[in-house]
């Protein structure tokens, strides 16, 4: 059941920091200030912190008992590596279409 909700929080967590990232990302007048490649990897590195923080708050692999303790955020790190297998084609997907729906013509 534990592994259960280890990659249900990672789904999860994927899903909504994409859709976060790519609406804040894809709003028009942060398009025309900063362009379409830079707002994109503005919302790339938002969807990366956001999965993060959201993976750090909410702590999906509590390890008790191990020999040499890991602080919390060196555990939360590699699972953020991993999600980011989900959420990076979900924002570029996303963030694509809500780019080319919402750019000045």
């Amino acid at each position: 059941m534990t592994v259960f909700f280890f990659f249900a929080a990672i789904l999860l967590v994927s899903i909504i920091s994409a859709i976060v990232a790519a609406e804040v990302a894809a709003q028009p007048p942060l398009l025309s200030l900063l362009g379409s490649f830079s707002t994109g990897l503005l919302g790339l590195a938002l969807c990366a912190l956001l999965a993060t923080t959201l993976l750090f708050m909410l702590d999906p692999d509590p390890v008790t008992g191990l020999d040499a303790p890991l602080p919390r955020l060196m555990r939360t790190l590699p699972i953020a590596g991993l999600s980011a297998l989900l959420w990076l084609p979900i924002y570029l997907s996303l963030f694509g279409r809500l780019r080319r729906a919402r750019s000045p013509r």
